[in-house]
């Protein structure tokens, strides 16, 4: 089983930034974790909106993954998800390229940066963000655990079961 280093902040710019910028002298299977991004973003640098404290806002690293992983991984991190979300008892959908949904609504985002080298990816980095006791959102169709479930949660376990999770069903 794969160790895991937890690194908690505040705030943060970004949990994906913050990683590419210290992956040299962080261990693979590093998490970050932050209550509060100051510049979130998801596919195409589109913002990552996030009230503070109100949402599970994490990135994973992983070095050294052979390139044929990407696809491994990418499946990996979604049927984690799905798991979490199916014991909240939802049922929940994989928009392409990187979106978690329930009934047309966004709960979740994944956000997948990798850098190569000849033989392989030196890292890749997982950025997931979860929506999960913010109410309202401004200009999309988002949701969030609370808004579904009818109950405040709290963040910091749904992070531990969300990497219990992923550190259970690691390839």
């Amino acid at each position: 089983m794969a160790k895991l280093k937890i690194v908690e902040l505040k705030q943060v710019d970004s949990t994906n930034d913050y990683l590419k910028k210290h992956y040299q002298e962080l261990p693979s299977f590093t998490v970050v974790r932050t209550d509060y991004q100051t510049a979130g973003r998801g596919q195409f640098e589109r913002r990552w909106n996030s009230a503070r404290g109100k949402n599970l806002l994490f990135s994973l690293l992983l070095k050294d993954v052979p390139f044929d992983q990407i696809i491994t991984i990418k499946e990996w991190v979604k049927s984690s998800i799905f798991s979490l979300l199916g014991s909240y008892g939802l049922d929940v959908y994989f928009k392409e390229p990187n979106d978690v949904y329930v009934d047309d609504k966004k709960i979740c985002g994944i956000l997948i940066e990798t850098k190569s080298t000849e033989k392989n990816f030196e890292y890749v980095i997982v950025g997931i963000g979860l929506n999960v006791n913010q109410l309202l959102f401004s200009g999309f169709k988002a949701t969030s655990l609370t808004i579904l479930t009818k109950k405040m949660l709290n963040v910091r376990s749904v992070f531990s079961k969300l990497i219990a999770n992923l550190l259970e069903s690691y390839f």
